[in-house]
């Protein structure tokens, strides 16, 4: 679900209590990976440039994402067990059901 938000403060705000502490954890890995990134909403969803590369995650309907550069999803692939992966997506529905350290070590692979 695309966001209307301005701000990435704004979208966190608009969201569930729920949904709103996933979408914080996922912003402060992204955020300890590369504190020089620069954050803004882009597609709906807040977007970190990470030096050439993207990290972006998504309250959806009914999952959260988290999309980052294809090959490093690749990369790390056989470390996401159990969960929904695209090309460069990762999707879950429960923060439980997610590393946050391989989405730590994803977010650390795009900052290089």
């Amino acid at each position: 679900m695309q966001s209307k938000a301005a701000t990435i403060a704004e979208y966190v705000a608009g969201l569930a209590p729920e949904e709103r502490s996933v979408i914080k954890a996922l912003d402060r890995i992204v955020r300890a990976a590369a504190p020089e990134g620069s954050g803004s909403m882009k597609y709906g969803m807040p977007t970190y440039d990470m030096g050439g590369r993207m990290i972006a995650f998504n309250a959806q309907r009914n999952y959260f994402s988290f999309y980052a550069d294809p090959d490093i999803v690749k990369r790390f692939h056989g470390e996401l067990v159990d969960l929904d992966i695209g090309k460069c997506c990762i999707r879950f529905r429960r923060i439980e059901q997610v590393s946050l350290k391989v989405l730590g070590k994803i977010a650390a692979a795009s900052a290089k």
